[in-house]
C-alpha cells in the first residue's frame, strides 16, 4: 500500500520521509514546491505537487495512494485544510489516514492549537476512513529553541511553571509512526506518545546542568511576557500568541505529566530519557 506524507517538509515530517526512506518503502511526498523536495534525494515520482488549499491538487497528488500520514503546521486554517484532505482522499480512493495530533486534544482547552487537534481529530474519526490518531506529549528536542538563552545567559524560559511533563523524544515518535504506516493492524488505534517519566523544568535543567558541567536554571515568566519574548525573536504574531497559550494550557493539564506505554508496545523497548537528550544538547551548549 503506498504512502502519501503530508507535511514532509516540517520537522517530524521530514524525519519520517528519512526513516521511510531507510526502509525502502513505497512512498511519495506532497510538495507545494518540488525545489523544496529536493534534499529527500526522491526519485521524481515520489514527489507529487500540490496545495492544502487546493482540493483538485489533492486529489491528483493521492491518485494510487493507499495510506496518508498527516502532520500540520501550526496555522489558522488547519481545520480547513484536513477538511480539505479527507474529501480529496475520498475521491482519490484513500482507505487509511494516519493523524498526528496532540496528548490530550480536547475542544476545552484554552489553547487555539489543542482545539485545532481536537477538532480536526473528529473530523478524521467521522470520515468512514479507516484512521490511526497519533497523540505525542511535547518534544524533547523543542529544548533546541532554548539554546540562544541558555548559551547567552544559562537560563530558559517559559511559564510552565512548577508543573510536570513526560515529554517524548521525536525520534521515538518518527520511528512509531513509521511502523505504523509501514504495518497493519493499526486502524482505529488511538496511541498516546510519552516518555517514561514526568519532569519538572527545575528538573530537566537538572539534568542539562549535569550533562553541560554549567549551572543552567530555568526561570517561570508570565505567559505574556513569553509571548512578547517569541516576537522579539521574530516569531510572527499568530504563532507566537498561539504557542504562548499551548504552553500556559500544558501548566494547567495535569494528564500532560501521565505516562503511556504506547512507544514501549509498538517499538518493544523503554522510550529515550531526559537524561541521555541531555547528554545530546549538551554539545549544542558553548563551554
Amino acid at each position: 500500500m503506498k504512502i502519501l506524507v503530508l507535511g514532509a517538509t516540517g520537522n517530524t515530517g521530514s524525519l519520517v520521509v528519512s526513516n521511510l526512506k531507510s526502509k525502502g518503502a513505497d512512498f511519495a511526498i506532497l510538495t507545494k514546491n518540488k525545489t523544496e523536495a529536493q534534499r529527500f534525494g526522491l526519485a521524481d515520482e515520489q514527489v507529487n505537487k500540490g496545495n492544502f488549499n487546493d482540493l483538485a491538487s489533492l486529489v491528483r497528488a493521492m491518485q494510487g495512494i493507499g495510506k496518508i500520514y498527516l502532520v500540520m503546521p501550526m496555522h489558522q486554517d488547519v481545520v480547513k485544510w484536513v477538511n480539505n484532505v479527507i474529501e480529496a482522499a475520498k475521491q482519490a480512493g484513500v482507505k487509511h489516514i494516519v493523524k498526528q495530533s496532540g496528548l490530550e486534544a480536547s475542544v476545552k482547552a484554552e489553547s487555539q492549537i489543542i482545539r485545532d487537534h481536537a477538532e480536526s481529530d473528529q473530523l478524521i474519526k467521522n470520515s468512514g476512513l479507516e484512521y490511526t490518531l497519533i497523540q505525542p506529549n511535547s518534544f524533547f528536542q523543542n529544548f533546541y529553541g532554548n539554546l540562544p538563552t541558555i548559551n547567552a545567559v544559562n537560563q530558559f524560559y517559559s511559564p510552565l511553571s512548577d508543573s510536570k511533563q513526560s515529554m517524548v523524544d521525536l525520534n521515538d515518535v518518527v520511528e512509531a509512526v513509521s511502523l505504523v504506516l509501514t504495518q497493519t493492524g493499526h486502524e482505529g488505534k488511538i496511541y498516546r506518545f510519552t516518555g517514561g517519566e514526568a519532569l519538572t523544568s527545575a528538573e530537566q535543567a537538572e539534568f542539562i546542568s549535569q550533562s553541560s558541567g554549567k549551572n543552567i536554571s530555568f526561570v517561570n515568566v508570565s505567559k505574556n511576557d513569553f509571548e512578547s519574548a517569541l516576537k522579539d525573536a521574530g516569531m510572527n504574531d499568530w504563532i507566537a500568541e498561539n504557542l504562548a497559550d499551548m504552553i500556559a494550557w500544558f501548566a494547567k493539564g495535569k494528564p500532560y505529566g501521565e505516562i503511556s506505554e504506547d512507544i514501549e508496545s509498538l517499538l518493544g523497548r523503554s522510550p529515550r530519557s531526559f537524561a541521555d537528550f541531555s547528554k545530546e544538547l549538551a554539545t549544542s551548549i558553548k563551554a
